[in-house]
């Protein structure tokens, strides 16, 4: 039904003069909370290796812990990691050598910031497609990269501190483990939507798997902030810990690969009975489900394609199975990064953050 629906809806753009209380509401979307340097201030930054060094690399570093080889994050001067192509890159390499080295059995990654775990989007790969292929192309590069993290012969642990935004939401949710700290700046949020996008490395269906469809929606439709606690019940992480420190954050997440090693730790998130529920509710039957979500896009006063674009996307995973879904999420993402709506909305974020950079200079 949605999918009939999704080829009839005319795409709508035309922004009323009401709708300026939308407009200000996005604009504080897209602007990330101020990240405070005495929020989790025991956690600090750790040097990069002579080996990183040697290979150039100066995003992604690594070392072993007896059996467990542990991951930095740390993006050069900035205050948050950023997930651009040259982190993808890096990343990419640290885990072949891990793959590789017969000593390590697992994986940890955390990032070396107090506020920062890995943020944002790709846009200026983003921005560099000239069609629709292209596009869907990067899609699917991104999607082939996260599904060789998910398929990972050796468990990796995401040990979340601070924010883990959009593709850093998609990184954590393809690792086998994910434990958050119960730490102010510690939020998972799925946001693509607001840039007239939608997650586009296999994001809309891994979460799917993980929280079930009605609340997948929820999170990449409304993108809301979701505290290390709300996550846990919502069955997104493992394990939460109450924690300022990094090293005892390190030493909780390498205990935690051992243990999935040894098997006396379960891969399986334990989502709260209320969630359970609220998601069983709202799945059965699916096609009422997926037509209700729709029906409350359509009619608010100002909606963009994105939406609807996710929605059918997760539909056709549901129903189809995730090959289907994968290729509708690759295909959408593909039509998105063509559409006139995105481009707008892409730019207003541009724009914002120049005006932002632009005050804080003044200052």
């Amino acid at each position: 039904m949605a999918a009939q629906v999704a080829l009839t809806v005319v795409t709508r753009l035309a922004v009323p003069a009401r709708s300026t209380g939308f407009l200000n509401h996005f604009k504080k979307g897209l602007g990330i909370a101020s990240l405070s340097s005495t929020i989790c201030s025991d956690l600090f930054g750790r040097p990069f290796s002579a080996a990183s060094r040697l290979m150039g690399r100066t995003h992604v570093d690594w070392k072993a812990k007896g059996d467990v080889a542990v991951v930095y994050v740390n993006e050069p001067k900035s205050k948050v990691n950023r997930w651009s192509g040259h982190m993808q890159k890096e990343m990419m390499e640290v885990m072949d050598e891990i793959w590789t080295k017969d000593s390590v059995g697992s994986a940890v990654v955390m990032s070396s910031k107090p506020n920062s775990y890995i943020t944002g989007i790709d846009l200026k790969n983003i921005k560099a497609c000239k069609t629709e292929v292209e596009a869907i192309l990067l899609s699917r590069q991104w999607q082939g990269m996260m599904k060789r993290i998910e398929f990972s012969p050796k468990p990796i642990v995401a040990a979340i501190n601070g924010l883990c935004f959009n593709a850093g939401l998609e990184f954590a949710t393809a690792c086998q483990y994910r434990l958050a700290t119960r730490c102010i700046e510690t939020s998972l949020i799925s946001r693509e939507v607001r840039l007239g996008l939608m997650p586009s490395a296999g994001g809309t269906q891994r979460l799917t798997k993980l929280v079930g469809p009605y609340n997948a929606l929820e999170v990449m439709l409304e993108g809301y902030r979701i505290n290390a606690d709300a996550a846990k019940k919502m069955g997104l992480v493992h394990k939460v810990v109450d924690t300022k420190d990094f090293n005892y954050l390190e030493d909780i997440a390498v205990n935690c690969a051992r243990g999935i090693v040894n098997k006396s730790i379960s891969l399986t998130p334990q989502m709260s009975w209320a969630m359970k529920l609220q998601d069983f509710n709202h799945s059965f039957p699916t096609e009422a489900m997926f037509r209700d979500v729709w029906e409350k896009v359509v009619k608010r006063e100002t909606y963009f394609t994105a939406p609807l674009k996710i929605i059918e996307t997760v539909q056709l995973g549901v129903q189809q199975g995730s090959a289907a879904g994968y290729r509708a999420e690759s295909h959408n993402f593909g039509e998105l990064v063509m559409s006139h709506e995105t481009n707008a909305l892409i730019n207003l974020y541009r724009d914002l953050s120049i005006a932002q950079l632009k005050r804080r200079t003044l200052k």
